[in-house]
């Protein structure tokens, strides 16, 4: 009888253990660079090199990374977006925790709750900013003249806004850089 109860308690705690090892600790997981600017920046086009990319890396509460976990994106404010038809925002991480996503679409939500990230089912971030280059006067899945005449209206320093990409209280050189990225870039 000891064993039999003794061979159960063992059973529970590896069930546990294992359990335990495919759920995410927010705390120790990245996003990056989302969480250096506290936002996402999208662009309609994929293949643009920059801050549209984002990789995350999930870790469990003994800091050890979750291999295969189900990471997906989502806006919460989806009608101030354009969505391309290639946008993939979910997908499994590989063996050292990581997926990295590119954010094909255009829009601007900002200073609310914008877009979440979530792995195995675990809300890892919440971020208040999600912001493209495609913006002006609304997302068309296009960086063109329009979106380059409301930027340029807000080039200083001291204005933020959707043309702040980087949520640093102004739009200044880095934005330009971004947006100079972005300029001309269409859905695929």
């Amino acid at each position: 009888m000891r064993n039999a109860v003794l061979a159960v308690v063992i059973g529970l705690v590896c069930i546990v253990g294992t359990a335990s090892a495919t759920i995410p600790d927010p705390d120790l997981c990245t996003v990056d660079p989302c969480d250096d600017f506290l936002g996402i920046v999208t662009y309609p086009d994929p293949n643009v090199d920059g801050s549209a990319q984002f990789t995350c890396n999930i870790r469990n509460g003994d800091n050890e990374p979750i291999p295969n976990a189900y990471v997906e994106g989502v806006f919460l404010v989806p009608g101030n977006h354009f969505f391309c038809p290639d946008l993939v925002l979910d997908g499994n991480t590989d063996e050292f925790g990581n997926i990295t996503f590119n954010v094909s679409a255009g829009g601007c939500t900002e200073g609310g709750d914008a877009f979440q990230i979530i792995a195995n089912g675990t809300l890892i971030r919440t971020y208040q900013n999600a912001k493209s280059a495609d913006w002006a006067p609304t997302a068309d899945g296009e960086v063109g003249l329009a979106d380059f005449i409301y930027f340029g209206s807000n080039y200083s320093p001291t204005i933020g806004g959707c043309s702040d990409l980087f949520n640093d209280g102004g739009t200044a050189l880095d934005d330009f850089i971004a947006f100079g990225e972005a300029w001309t870039h269409i859905c695929p």
